[in-house]
């Protein structure tokens, strides 16, 4: 499942950690993959970031194998993060490569959550190439719900099972 948005700020990384952190607690097994190789934050808001020693991007690089870069939750057993490091450039960030990652990943886990990267760049469409599923995270603010709207349209030319959408900081 890929969590996106066209605007940053709304929530994204959010509430990829809380629905991570919740389906862990029903007992699935749940992998949060940092795909913003930019603005990648999931580590921290994870309280995991002194624990990572290889990225996604080692990773993808060969340095290491996916199972060497998942970082296990301190709290819930069933939760692992698999960070990204926004200080690399890679030139294995593929959508290709990555979802090669992804089905690696996919027999171990009930729930792959793609922490993606705001906007509709070249991220977003690596990361929704990857994905079965999309929840698009938005705010009630016009210019956030406008973008919305955007991805959206970009989100149907996916052959995606389902698109869901979260109004995240509605009072």
């Amino acid at each position: 499942i890929v969590i996106t948005s066209g605007k940053g700020g709304v929530g994204k990384t959010t509430v990829a950690a809380n629905l991570g952190m919740n389906l862990s607690l029903l007992g699935a097994r749940v992998a949060l993959i940092d795909v913003d190789f930019g603005l990648n934050n999931l580590d921290v808001v994870m309280g995991i970031e002194n624990r990572v020693v290889y990225d996604i991007s080692d990773v993808l690089e060969g340095r290491c194998r996916v199972k060497q870069a998942l970082v296990q939750d301190n709290g819930h057993k069933n939760l692992y993060v698999l960070p990204s490091d926004g200080m690399k450039t890679s030139t294995s960030l593929t959508g290709q490569n990555l979802k090669v990652v992804t089905e690696s990943l996919a027999p171990l886990f009930d729930y792959l959550l793609l922490d993606c990267p705001a906007g509709v760049d070249a991220g977003f469409h690596r990361a929704v190439s990857c994905a079965d599923e999309a929840l698009l995270v938005t705010t009630p603010c016009f210019s956030s719900l406008r973008d919305a709207d955007k991805v959206v349209s970009i989100l149907k030319s996916y052959r995606l099972s389902s698109v869901s959408l979260v109004v995240n900081r509605v009072r």
